[in-house]
């Protein structure tokens, strides 16, 4: 890793700060937003699968009256159905529901959509196009925190020795 490398993540970061910044999607009315406890058990729901209102209970370490009352609140919003659960037909499954689906995309989009759409008008589409392909390449090179770390571990002057 060269300065020319060091200097281009700096800017980078720096841009993207900034584009953050001057992007970021704002909710003047909360009323309107999905609250932060929704958005976390139906992101772990939509992670995890449907599950019933005991294993839920158990996935989230809280009563199943409290549970159930949310998760009540949240089919009557249209966010989460219940279906019978295929091996047994005792059980219900809990599952976000298309509604549920795009109220939690909403949720956890950070970037405001309308006005990254309104600044895109000024690339072409060619322009547009390289630079989600510059993004995409930057994205899949970035190293895991393992790699990283390896990466950055000092490296011995003798080699070990494998054997025992």
């Amino acid at each position: 890793m060269d300065e020319q490398d060091v200097g281009f993540a700096r800017e980078f970061g720096a841009l993207y700060r900034e584009l953050y910044r001057v992007a970021v999607r704002r909710i003047d009315d909360g009323r309107d937003k999905v609250s932060a406890e929704t958005t976390a058990l139906m992101l772990h729901l939509a992670q995890a699968g449907p599950m019933t209102l005991s294993e839920m209970a158990q996935h989230f370490g809280r009563a199943m009256s409290t549970l159930s009352a949310k998760v009540a609140a949240l089919e009557s919003q249209g966010w989460l159905t219940r279906q019978p659960d295929p091996a047994d037909a005792r059980r219900a499954e809990i599952w976000l529901s298309a509604a549920g689906h795009a109220a939690l995309d909403e949720a956890v989009d950070v970037l405001d959509t309308r006005r990254l759409a309104v600044a895109a008008e000024v690339l072409d589409p060619a322009q547009r196009m390289a630079l989600l392909q510059s993004l995409r390449q930057l994205i899949a090179a970035v190293p895991t925190p393992r790699v990283a770390a390896a990466a950055a571990a000092p490296v011995s002057s003798t080699p070990e020795d494998p054997r025992p």
